[in-house]
């Protein structure tokens, strides 16, 4: 009997040597995820040298060869042909025509005068498509939409085939249109300018930049703004023009979503563009027919939380024109990966990701990013040194995508463009703001829409080793600022990829040029890195890839998904 005890105190020691290889392997490779490495690559990349890395510009490619040469020197392999770590994106590369666009505001005595770009106004918004357009003028305040509150900008107008005025002003941070339940009352209002008929949306650019680039003597920017060729978003491009003879739309009567947003009954949801402009304060005052020490009270006024009144202007016809100069171009995916060690399970695959582009930079300031996305990108490099000290059983793809802030171009061009079958994916893990706010908490967008096993495998490692905060406040696609979709784990879970959005929250520096490195917070940066190196073992050492246990709709793989309507989905809530 004593001799048989032994027998088995043996097994069971050996069966623990075995189980803790393993993990001290793992506790290793997490050793490698290291703050002080980090912080050299984001000094660098979160540079003001790379102009806040537009899509497109030179300095966003320069960024991409660093991090392919960085991916290279880590030991991480190219997956694209011809041994490339770059995926071309193919872009149309548009500027705006400075010779052509203009606008017109003709007066009832039928003198006209002429605005031109840049030094009137500028298109708006991160791409532009050319049109034109023309109508009365409607002015519409703050153009805030908030029936329940008192405050309707949009009652008793007719806004169809008419030119819309708003201004760009920042009520007191206490108003209850500041609060997020009540977000959408102001950030839909050119969505339903647009569905109540508007052909154009002029949007007077705040006192604060207006009088920027009076004292500086600038003109607008007039930037490249690149469209992604031969991809899919399930976004439909307006047509050109009216078909002749077709149906008109008729108004809903209940509220329909359009593009997230919630348009009342009664009103049509236009499938016309919508042309956006921005325009300098003594252009609107010309447009409005008033002096610019009345625009500059009515400023004031909101800035007190006061409502200015919206009107029709009388005798006034607005001709918008704008026409874009058009060339070929690309941007670059950079794209790397690591082998599994299982000879069969080696042929499925996690894709790590983050987006290494930015928002650029204005007429006065450089947009340095590095909270977005530099951590993200400076990240993965950390994870890839990690994995090479224990590779998981799958195969790992990192992927730092272009053109995230275009409106997740690169990953939609990844997923529909991919280098291995959509359907051996496990799981997406995307890294898009690390480095700020609580240093013990970490956001997780998108973890339990598409599989409940991926949510369960973040808490188990994160009980086991990092031990942070999960916390699931932006998770729902109903919540105000529309956070899931609005990374690059949104693409893969469209393909009923289970993907996760690893998000630290915003700041008062987000999206300005005070985004800087300084601001970093390492510590966390490391932990939440840790977090996602763990996952990915987990994730990566699984007997089958993640199960699709949440929407009956999704059951395999692959871009059939495209036509689930995420905007009016109720996930499970989180634990």
């Amino acid at each position: 009997m004593r001799t048989r005890g032994r027998r088995w105190a043996w097994v069971v020691v050996a069966a623990l040597i075995v189980c803790a290889a393993p993990a001290a392997a793992q506790v290793k490779g997490a050793a490698a995820i290291r703050a002080d490495d980090m912080k050299v690559h984001m000094q660098f990349l979160g540079s003001t040298d790379f102009r806040g890395r537009n899509m497109p510009s030179a300095e966003l490619e320069i960024a991409a060869r660093y991090i392919a040469v960085t991916a290279q020197r880590i030991g991480l392999k190219p997956l694209m042909p011809n041994s490339s770590y770059f995926q071309e994106v193919p872009l149309e590369v548009t500027r705006v025509s400075e010779t052509v666009s203009h606008i017109t505001v003709t007066s009832a005595d039928g003198s006209t005068t002429t605005l031109h770009t840049p030094n009137a106004f500028a298109v708006r918004g991160r791409t532009a498509v050319p049109g034109s357009g023309s109508g009365g003028l409607v002015f519409l305040g703050i153009g805030a939409n908030a029936p329940a509150l008192g405050w309707d900008d949009f009652a008793g107008l007719d806004l169809k085939g008419r030119v819309v005025v708003i201004l760009d002003a920042q009520l007191p941070a206490t108003h209850p249109l500041r609060q997020a339940e009540n977000r959408l009352a102001l950030s839909n209002r050119a969505i339903l300018a647009r569905a109540k008929g508007a052909v154009a949306i002029l949007t007077v650019i705040a006192p604060q930049r207006e009088t920027m680039l009076a004292k500086n003597n600038l003109q607008f920017l007039n930037v490249d703004r690149g469209r992604v060729l031969d991809i899919e978003t399930g976004v439909p491009a307006p047509p050109a023009a009216p078909v002749p003879g077709a149906a008109e739309a008729k108004p809903s009567q209940a509220p329909v979503l359009l593009n997230g947003v919630l348009i009342p009954p009664g009103v049509t949801p236009a499938n016309s563009a919508l042309l956006a402009i921005d325009l300098r304060h003594d252009a609107a005052a010309t447009l409005l027919g008033i002096s610019r020490a009345e625009l500059d009270q009515m400023f004031e006024r909101l800035a007190a939380g006061q409502r200015v009144p919206s009107r029709e202007v009388a005798g006034r016809t607005i001709g918008v024109d704008v026409r874009m100069d058009t060339r070929k171009g690309t941007s670059r995916n950079v794209v790397a990966w690591i082998e599994g060690s299982d000879p069969v399970l080696k042929g499925e695959y996690i894709v790590l990701g983050s987006h290494h582009d930015g928002i650029g930079y204005r007429e006065d300031a450089v947009f340095p990013g590095a909270d977005d996305n530099i951590s993200g990108a400076v990240a993965m490099f950390s994870i890839g040194r990690a994995l090479l000290v224990e590779r998981p059983k799958r195969s790992v793809i990192f992927v730092w995508h272009t053109g995230e802030e275009k409106g997740l171009l690169g990953a939609y061009y990844f997923v529909q463009h991919n280098p291995v079958p959509v359907e051996k994916i496990s799981a997406n893990l995307n890294m898009d703001m690390l480095s700020r706010n609580d240093p013990a908490s970490i956001y997780l967008i998108g973890s339990n829409k598409v599989s409940m096993e991926l949510d369960q495998a973040l808490h188990a490692v994160n009980d086991r080793f990092t031990k942070l905060k999960l916390d699931y406040t932006y998770q729902e696609p109903s919540h105000p600022d529309r956070f899931f979709f609005r990374s690059d784990q949104y693409p893969y879970i469209r393909y009923g990829i289970p993907g996760v959005w690893f998000f630290c929250g915003t700041t008062s520096d987000y999206h300005q040029p005070t985004d800087t490195e300084d601001r970093v917070d390492y510590a966390k940066m490391e932990r939440v890195t840790k977090l996602v190196y763990f996952a990915t073992l987990e994730v990566g050492n699984k007997p089958a890839l993640l199960k699709l246990d949440v929407d009956p709709r999704i059951t395999t793989r692959g871009p059939h998904n495209m036509q689930i309507n995420w905007q009016a989905r109720r996930p499970p809530t989180a634990p």
